[in-house]
């Protein structure tokens, strides 16, 4: 579905315009046009081409806006920039990360937005209208800067969510509830590796943006979009702080196994320490004597009574010991 915005040359904004009174206002420098491309049905390949077409769009971008699945970068064409960003979308009960494209491109007097329908950071509504609109007030790298400010700022309550369920995580440990852990534990480490592998490319991305030599920011926005820099520095410092937390949490829970382990070969130890010279006692009556004591014979209650003695005292020493 295809949303286009306009700021008119008098300065009035409007919503959603016809696609020709859009491709119209172009050949205006005081207009500035918002193509938004809510990719969500089989008819997107045709408006993606459509509009590819009135903004002499190469084919190239074309094709990245068509298939989904590209890294985060930032490339220059003739006549315009284009960016692919990522934001997030986090399922608790998996817990499973979904990552969501974003394609930007800006032109001179225009910017085109390619865009997952599950990215609510910019699903059309009140706010986010009334946001844009006053965005829209300037020129496209400013709108540019709202709609990267606007996504990244939408990771932050994505990674509150996750850093909550690595505070479950630990108590689960510390509790000793291992049910379905360890399957959680490596489920969240692979959505720590996803977050570090989409966000790396965003820092390398605003950086280019604010450096002189590519010439896509105005030297007065510039400061904008190093505010969005910052940000995604934040952001890269929580990721690398929910990795280094799950790497503790996974090596707590593997130690608190091993411990309950060791126990558990401790007090084995202990069981057979105390029957060994049982079964040396009972072996060396049962296979090497001619005439075996019974029940009516002294001798088998001393010996009975001789071996439980040993037991006895081979558990209270234990138990001295630490080790029962």
């Amino acid at each position: 579905m295809l949303t286009i915005r306009v700021r008119r040359p008098d300065g009035t904004f409007a919503l959603d315009v016809p696609f020709e009174e859009g491709v119209a206002l172009l050949a205006d420098p005081e207009a500035l046009v918002w193509f938004d491309l809510e990719e969500d049905s089989s008819e997107s390949g045709a408006e993606i081409e459509r509009v590819g077409a009135a903004l002499a769009l190469n084919h190239l971008t074309v094709e990245d806006l068509t298939h989904k699945g590209q890294r985060g970068k930032f490339e220059q064409f003739p006549g315009y920039s284009v960016l692919v960003m990522h934001g997030f979308g986090y399922q608790r009960d998996v817990p499973r990360l979904d990552e969501y494209e974003l394609d930007l491109a800006i032109g001179t007097n225009w910017v085109l937005t390619g865009r997952d329908p599950k990215l609510v950071c910019l699903t059309p509504n009140a706010g986010l209208d009334a946001h844009l609109s006053t965005m829209m007030g300037s020129t496209a790298d400013f709108l540019l800067y709202a709609i990267a400010d606007r996504l990244v700022d939408s990771m932050f309550p994505v990674l509150d969510e996750m850093l909550d369920d690595v505070d479950d995580i630990e108590g689960r440990v510390v509790a000793d509830d291992t049910n379905g852990l360890l399957e959680r534990i490596f489920a969240m480490k692979r959505n720590g590796v996803t977050l570090r592998k989409v966000v790396s490319p965003h820092l390398e991305i605003f950086t280019r943006l604010t450096s002189p030599a590519y010439a896509v920011v105005k030297p007065e926005h510039v400061i904008y979009f190093r505010d969005v820099h910052d940000h995604l520095i934040r952001v890269f410092e929580v990721v690398d702080s929910y990795r280094e937390l799950m790497t503790g949490a996974l090596e707590v829970h593997l130690s608190t196994v091993n411990n309950r382990l060791s126990d558990v070969m401790k007090r084995l130890t202990v069981l057979t320490a105390m029957f060994l010279p049982l079964t040396f006692v009972t072996g060396a009556f049962g296979m090497n004597m001619v005439e075996s004591p019974v029940w009516t014979d002294p001798a088998f209650w001393i010996i009975g009574v001789g071996m439980l003695g040993i037991a006895a005292s081979q558990w209270v020493f234990f138990r001295l010991k630490g080790w029962a």
